[in-house]
């Protein structure tokens, strides 16, 4: 499959997310099925910075989460094609080391640790203005082509 950068248009017609909530405006495919890279502009204008800690605004780190988890979605739903298999999020471990108070860009450097029967582990660093501001670890279940029971046992042993 070839590599190529992915504009908001094509995210959200793969992620079935939209603004306000769609946390990547591009996406740049590194090593597919297994690394990418997401890009958000941020805006002190933005709706989440008008409302989260309205005297000293941030954005919110579940923005930032949500931002990891939508570029490594689209790691795995691009080496999919159209094929989808949509992903249940099993475990999630973050990290925040500074705050997101002004307009920039946020690079979202994603990578794929394991895809092996249905279970995924996934990694994902924030930077902004080059400086890491956040990172998490991520578990995941395929869940597109398994039935409800299946993956309702493959939650326990997880």
């Amino acid at each position: 499959m070839k590599k190529k950068k992915l504009n908001k248009n094509s995210i959200t017609s793969i992620l079935k997310i939209s603004d306000p909530f769609l946390m990547v405006d591009h996406f740049f495919e590194k090593k597919v099925g297994k690394k990418g890279i997401g890009k958000k502009k941020v805006n002190l204008k933005d709706w989440y910075f008008k409302s989260h800690f309205i005297d000293e605004p941030v954005m919110p780190g579940t923005l930032q989460i949500e931002a990891m988890l939508q570029t490594i979605a689209l790691i795995v739903y691009k080496k999919s094609g159209s094929n989808l298999d949509r992903c249940l999020i099993t475990k999630t471990k973050s990290n925040f080391y500074s705050k997101i108070n002004k307009s920039g860009e946020l690079k979202i450097d994603a990578q794929i640790n394991k895809d092996k029967k249905n279970i995924i582990e996934a990694k994902a660093t924030i930077f902004f203005k080059n400086k890491k501001v956040s990172d998490g670890l991520f578990g995941f279940i395929k869940t597109g082509k398994l039935k409800i029971n299946l993956w309702k046992n493959l939650l326990i042993k997880v």
